[in-house]
């Protein structure tokens, strides 16, 4: 089903929120099944590029602009894209020149690159740049995906990266909500399209369709045979089998048998409040933890697991390397 035509007026980016493990990739490829957008793997861009934009100096100057372009296209992220963007249509796309206005070329054209109009962006930390974003995109439309903290932690616990223990993890849970939090407050509740995850897997049709009106795009069939499109989606092992399936309905409370006692009390003594603001079920009315078992979590028992999981993760060392590889020449001016 082709909806896309060439005389559509261009219609603003969607950014896809959702902390990690959340359920973001899965509805990146929902909606970047639609036939009229594009949604590429994570970008990193803002978190990565914008606090060195000091650096480049104006980007009017057509040589401070290639630079820029130029170290983006070197990030890992942007190097697992699919196709790969192009630095010199990329150049030629630029009809703004400020940070914004190159991110738009760089998308868009991925996105031309793939047949479609329109384009979307999912990096999680990029919540921490909505601001920055809301600045170069006004008309931005936003999605944000909530997932059970409890299983969305479980599950970055399992990842190649971030923390091992249940406890930081849910002090990055409740901190990426309080982050979101404070961008419904600004844009109001009509600006931003909320959705659970569970509820994802109960209604994928229903919910497909109530993102495409607030979108303002036709609802496409494709969008729920999205584990058929054959797009190369660089994430782990587990992720990329799962994003090849059709939606397993059964993928939510896994922490009620995964979870220890402690675990779902340490977590639930962080994030309780949030897991009833998102009505998920709380097994404790009011759970604590003492002082003591925070400082032996964070100097005991999460130290050792966190360093060796950091040692295994040699993708990531690889694309730490080439960031401070551009952030050092940058700041030695050459």
């Amino acid at each position: 089903m082709k909806i896309k035509a060439s005389t559509r007026q261009k219609k603003p980016p969607i950014f896809i929120f959702g902390s990690a493990r959340s359920g973001t990739s899965l509805l990146s490829r929902i909606i970047g099944s639609h036939p009229n957008i594009a949604v590429p793997f994570e970008s990193q861009l803002y978190n990565t590029f914008y606090p060195w934009l000091p650096y480049y100096g104006d980007l009017q100057a057509p040589e401070n602009c290639r630079r820029l372009v130029r170290d983006m296209l070197q990030t890992g992220d942007l190097l697992d894209w699919t196709p790969r963007p192009n630095e010199e249509k990329t150049l030629e796309a630029i009809k703004r020149f400020d940070f914004h206005g190159i991110v738009d070329a760089l998308i868009t054209g991925w996105a031309q690159q793939n047949g479609k109009p329109r384009w979307g962006e999912k990096t999680p930390w990029h919540i921490f740049f909505w601001r920055e974003i809301l600045e170069g995109f006004p008309e931005m439309k936003v999605i944000h995906i909530v997932r059970d903290g409890r299983d969305a932690s479980l599950s970055w616990r399992n990842a190649r990266f971030g923390p091992k223990h249940i406890y930081p993890l849910a002090l990055k849970w409740r901190y990426y909500l309080e982050q979101v939090a404070e961008m419904k407050q600004h844009l109001g509740q009509t600006r931003v399209f909320e959705l659970r995850y569970e509820d994802l897997l109960d209604d994928l049709e229903g919910i497909s369709k109530r993102l495409c009106a607030f979108i303002d795009e036709e609802f496409s069939e494709e969008m729920l045979s999205f584990h058929r499109e054959k797009v190369h989606y660089p994430t782990d092992k587990q992720n990329m089998s799962n994003l090849t399936k059709p939606l397993i309905k059964s993928n939510k409370e896994k922490w009620r048998k995964a979870m220890s006692k402690r675990e779902i009390r340490l977590f639930e003594a962080v994030c309780g409040d949030f897991l009833k603001k998102y009505d998920y079920d709380c097994v404790h009315e009011s759970a604590s933890i003492s002082g003591l078992e925070k400082f032996r979590i964070n100097y005991i028992e999460h130290p050792p697991r966190r360093i060796w999981s950091m040692l295994k993760n040699t993708k990531g060392h690889r694309d730490a390397l080439r960031l401070k590889y551009i952030y050092f020449r940058l700041r030695l001016g050459f």
